[in-house]
């Protein structure tokens, strides 16, 4: 008992005798100060992780800024690639978010599984834009998921913000859920490589 004792005491004794005790006090103060942001930080992003989900109305929702994530049929997936496929020849614009990720960019991915937004005949534009109910009209734009070989044909909403398009990525958040009887949804900020077909 008394090593112990003597263990603590002794460096506590050679502090004092340094008088090192203000700098020591300094660096206990920021490292636990530092530890506590960083819980905050964590303890506040894995409550957003839990608080956001599937919904069928997306007013009044914000994106979270979390890296794109998903669920389809009951099942979390984890999105590996991204790309937003640019189409000459009929001017289709379209973002894929991929389960797997092709052997190189703007590669075939075959048996694609995975989150597309279609808008036919026309430009995916940088800024906002939503559908926020599954009744609201989605104009020229098309989404579906596909899993196991299976293409989604149910009503879905959509809140997708662009905030960057260069020649070679396009930066943004999305918010996508789809009205199937699993509630599969994808949603997060994401950066897709440009593709020019």
């Amino acid at each position: 008992m008394q090593v112990i004792i003597n263990t603590i005491i002794n460096p506590v004794k050679f502090i004092l005798k340094r008088k090192v005790v203000f700098p020591v006090f300094i660096v206990f103060v920021f490292a636990f100060v530092s530890c506590g942001k960083r819980s905050d930080e964590v303890k506040q992003d894995q409550t957003q992780k839990k608080e956001f989900g599937w919904s069928e109305d997306l007013s009044g929702i914000s994106i979270p800024d979390y890296a794109i994530r998903g669920m389809i049929n009951g099942k979390e997936v984890q999105i590996a690639y991204v790309n937003f496929e640019k189409w000459r020849g009929s001017n289709d614009n379209v973002i894929n978010f991929s389960l797997v990720k092709p052997a190189q960019n703007c590669g075939f991915i075959e048996n694609f599984e995975g989150f597309t937004l279609l808008k036919k005949g026309g430009e995916i534009k940088q800024g906002n834009w939503g559908k926020v109910k599954f009744t609201d009209s989605p104009d020229t734009y098309q989404a579906f998921y596909k899993s196991a070989g299976n293409k989604s044909a149910v009503d879905w909403n959509c809140s997708l913000e662009l905030e960057s398009i260069s020649d070679k990525t396009a930066k943004g958040k999305i918010a996508m859920f789809f009205n199937d009887n699993s509630k599969s949804w994808i949603a997060g900020k994401f950066e897709a490589v440009i593709c020019n077909n």
